[in-house]
């Protein structure tokens, strides 16, 4: 029996391995984790679910996240501290508590500390280039803060390309993407199970777009989604046109990115 059939049942949130995915293998089980996320994530299942892959070496984790069905998949998060050999482990689960934590799930994770690893040696520090460089590449960096505390750079998912068409696409570069999402459809399904007895007529749809947008306002006002009203036009609740008893809802999803750039000009007079 494979992990995933394993722990699929259980039900989670956040998934640590202790050790990082790499050698001739790397393929075979990158792939095998991408359609397990993608299972117990998806239309059925409709479990929430992050895996954080540790890695201490930046090449290996740069290499890990450019495999193709890593960089289409908002729900791996290569974390790397590089030339943290011996805390394999540390890395994943830290992040994992680190992501864990957080009862926004929009807020950024940008210098988050991370008091469970123990800061690396000088040689191993990286420029801020080369760091640049594996942001970049989908990898989640961490790096030894100004306090001597190691803490999270960006938590960048390894998503980099549309699953559709392999187009470059950042729409859920940061992990917050996968958390806001998740937390907007936890939020929806509550709201409609709450009063599941529905006929499944346009009064009904109508009654049930109403409610769900009641909840993606009140998602707007707490700044995890955006620009709900001007998108409201854009949700509907609309009978299937071959199961009589099924409504698909089409809910419009702009979620609050992160302020991780802060440009500023010197005027000087």
């Amino acid at each position: 029996m494979s992990i995933q059939e394993i722990i699929a049942p259980l039900g989670h949130t956040i998934i640590a391995l202790s050790a990082p995915i790499t050698g001739a293998d790397m393929a075979a089980k990158a792939l095998e984790w991408a359609t397990y996320l993608n299972d117990v994530s998806g239309a059925i299942e409709q479990r929430p679910a992050i895996l954080i892959v540790p890695f201490f070496n930046v090449d290996d984790a740069q290499a890990f996240a450019a495999l193709a069905p890593v960089k289409t998949n908002y729900r791996f998060v290569a974390a790397c501290y590089h030339g943290a050999f011996d805390q394999v482990p540390e890395i994943a689960a830290t992040v994992a508590a680190a992501l864990a934590d957080s009862n926004d799930p929009a807020v950024p994770f940008n210098g988050y500390n991370l008091a469970g690893l123990k800061p690396v040696d000088d040689q191993y520090k990286l420029t801020w280039d080369r760091t640049e460089t594996a942001l970049s590449a989908g990898v989640c960096m961490i790096a030894t803060g100004a306090d001597g505390v190691p803490e999270i750079v960006r938590a960048m998912s390894t998503y980099q390309a549309n699953p559709a068409n392999g187009d470059p696409d950042d729409i859920v570069a940061d992990i917050n993407g996968a958390l806001v999402l998740d937390y907007t459809r936890k939020v929806v399904r509550q709201a409609v199970r709450k009063n599941g007895r529905r006929k499944n007529t346009a009064r009904q749809r109508k009654n049930l777009r109403s409610l769900i947008l009641v909840e993606l306002l009140k998602l707007d006002d707490a700044e995890i989604l955006q620009n709900v009203r001007e998108r409201a036009s854009e949700l509907q609740v609309l009978e299937d046109k071959t199961d009589p008893t099924r409504a698909n809802a089409q809910i419009p999803s702009d979620w609050v990115r992160g302020m991780h750039v802060i440009a500023a000009t010197l005027d000087v007079y």
